[in-house]
């Protein structure tokens, strides 16, 4: 039996934890014995303690992010030094120190920002299975991205990005191995009670209803979703927007430096919306339960302004839900525009407001674009097939 050490760096429940939780709980125990190294204290230590899943950590160390999602630039030079700090640590003694206690056969990092744990596992002649779980950002001119790829591609035996586009960086590199997320099929069930959801949240059946689980974050284009939502209200006045995830409505002081901070200009431009549509807005912060707000959405919209893979597609498209999102990579390899959704420009509000309203006055439609996207979710991205691709790759060690 090999022992698997898995490496995660993140502190949110977020799609890749989630993604390392579903292959954990679905490889072959006969032939796995798999242990999770967490290197910050979170919620999702419990879900995988609750899943029976053997936990090592926390280590306490930062990692260097460096995606398009989540990288420190100019401003974020406290956070960029921790990291620089933490990095070095890790490489000098901290990871050596884990992998002696541990002694794993194989290390299965779950980013590609966790270079400095697969130095060190090679240089312990520990095979380096490296996720790439976004797309890398360009950031200080390209030259953080280059040293990234150069590390991933030296210190990794298998180089696993998630889809076309994260593989890119990679693209002529023999290591690289494409498997796309996967979904628990039976948790997100076609077939769920939508009712559950709508009760617990005051809503009527009759309402249209869209979903968007991006919370606040320019990243995943909250902006550009409450201009469409604007409206689509003048169309629809019934229309309810769920708004899932983080999303702090409290104001800065206008006595507060952080009023001059970028973040701080873009909520302002996000407040000054809500103001006109916030009574057809439902809050619902963090959510556990996503399967049944998707069961209980018309429609879910994904206006990034970053492209990266959204888990929410796919998992939408098992409970046979359509999805309009960004016209950008890597959503077009997991909505198929004018089949299973729509892939539209940020910058065309027009657009996204012209094929809302179809999805939510169209049922006919609607019901046909989430049957096909079903069926291309079930082909491509079921956990079966994605544990199996991984499995292949431990047998080689």
């Amino acid at each position: 039996m090999k022992k698997i050490l898995y490496i995660h760096h993140g502190k949110g429940l977020g799609g890749a934890p989630l993604s390392l939780l579903y292959l954990i709980q679905n490889l072959d125990k006969t032939k796995y014995d798999p242990i999770v190294l967490f290197l910050h204290d979170s919620e999702v230590i419990d879900l995988y303690k609750k899943s029976g899943i053997k936990i090592a950590g926390i280590v306490g160390l930062e990692d260097f992010p460096h995606t398009k999602i989540y990288w420190y630039r100019w401003y974020h030079a406290k956070y960029f030094s921790r990291a620089v700090l933490d990095t070095l640590k890790t490489s000098f003694y901290v990871a050596n120190r884990w992998l002696k206690k541990i002694n794993p056969d194989v290390v299965h990092l779950n980013t590609s920002s966790l270079t400095a744990w697969a130095k060190v596992a090679k240089k312990n002649n520990i095979p380096v299975v490296m996720h790439v779980r976004e797309p890398l950002s360009d950031g200080y001119f390209g030259v953080r991205r280059g040293f990234v790829r150069r590390r991933v591609g030296k210190y990794s035996d298998f180089i696993v990005p998630i889809s076309q586009n994260d593989a890119r960086p990679w693209a002529k590199n023999s290591k690289v191995s494409v498997v796309y997320n996967a979904v628990d099929q039976q948790k997100f069930d076609k077939n769920l009670d939508r009712n559950i959801f709508l009760q617990k949240y005051n809503l009527k059946k009759d309402d249209p209803r869209i979903l968007f689980l991006g919370g606040l974050s320019k990243e995943k284009g909250t902006l550009v979703l409450f201009k469409i939502f604007e409206q689509v209200v003048t169309l629809l006045p019934d229309a309810k927007l769920i708004v899932a995830g983080y999303f702090n409505l409290k104001r800065v002081s206008m006595f507060s430096f952080k009023k001059f901070s970028p973040s701080q200009a873009y909520n302002s431009k996000v407040f000054k919306i809500l103001k006109k549509i916030k009574n057809n807005i439902i809050f619902t912060g963090p959510i556990n339960d996503v399967e049944f707000a998707l069961a209980s959405c018309d429609v879910m919209l994904n206006p990034f302004t970053v492209g990266h893979f959204s888990r929410p597609v796919i998992e939408a498209g098992f409970m046979a839900k359509p999805v309009i999102a960004s016209k950008l990579p890597p959503l077009d390899e997991l909505v198929v525009h004018g089949v299973t959704g729509y892939l539209i420009d940020t910058d065309d509000i027009g657009a996204w407001v012209e094929k809302v309203y179809a999805l939510l006055t169209n049922k006919k439609l609607n019901e046909q674009l989430g049957k096909n996207a079903y069926d291309l979710c079930v082909k491509n991205f079921s956990v079966i097939d994605h544990v199996k691709k991984i499995e292949n790759l431990y047998q080689t060690f």
